[in-house]
């Protein structure tokens, strides 16, 4: 847009419009607080095996969200914290990563912004506000209730992927266990990583979609029942 010079009053205005226009975004961001998850539940859920079995990749979610500790023990399970520093060097965590080197990051998106898993504080750290689903999948992943992006540092980016993988399987696992569904897939928007306000020595690897299973997606169906067993026959 030109601006006329002969026009002080009228330039100011539109200078002070769009310095109003650039700021509300980090009005916006100073909102969103720490949330601090509830202690992880670390017992329970579905034998391995049968997690397994049920493992599938859901394509449909509910418009509903997940509950605090559900949330709380998805993260967890994804890349949560399973040892102290009093075993070995640093916190072990629930996936490994070459060379213990705990490369990537979870980034955590709902419809009210973008949040960090600080998993060993068990909290979510605020980055930026607004919805940031549909910049990272499909319309249909943005769906789900949450998303969780991986993201690595650009210099450790050598086994991110391979160590991606290791969390994305614990979070199938887990949506197995707990009736959930999961999605893990590629980037699809141009401008995924600016969404996150990533840095350019940071690398945008895959997101996974997590919620409940929508009215269409598959369901494992009860093993059938054994008829009763005959009584023997008499003589």
């Amino acid at each position: 847009m030109r601006i006329s010079v002969h026009f002080p009053v009228r330039r100011s205005v539109v200078l002070v419009a769009l310095t109003a226009l650039l700021a509300v975004p980090f009005l916006f961001a100073q909102d969103l607080k720490p949330i601090q998850l509830p202690k992880p539940q670390t017992s329970g859920g579905k034998p391995l095996l049968t997690a397994l079995d049920e493992r599938k990749t859901a394509r449909t979610f509910e418009n509903k969200p997940l509950p605090p500790q559900v949330l709380s023990n998805l993260l967890w399970a994804a890349f949560g914290v399973n040892r102290q520093p009093n075993e070995k060097p640093g916190y072990g965590r629930t996936a490994p990563s070459a060379r213990n080197s705990q490369d990537v990051q979870l980034y955590v998106l709902f419809a009210d912004g973008v949040y960090i898993y600080d998993a060993v504080a068990n909290v979510l750290k605020p980055v930026v506000a607004g919805d940031a689903r549909a910049k990272v999948g499909t319309p249909a992943q943005a769906s789900a209730p949450v998303t969780i992006a991986y993201v690595s540092d650009v210099k450790n980016d050598k086994f991110s992927s391979v160590d991606t993988g290791f969390i994305g399987q614990n979070v199938f696992l887990f949506a197995a266990s707990e009736g959930l569904g999961a999605w893990f897939h590629a980037i699809h928007g141009d401008d995924a990583a600016k969404s996150l306000n990533l840095t350019a020595d940071q690398h945008l690897l895959y997101a996974q979609a997590v919620g409940y299973p929508g009215p269409n997606a598959y369901v494992v169906p009860p093993p059938p029942t054994a008829p009763p067993a005959a009584p023997p026959a008499t003589k």
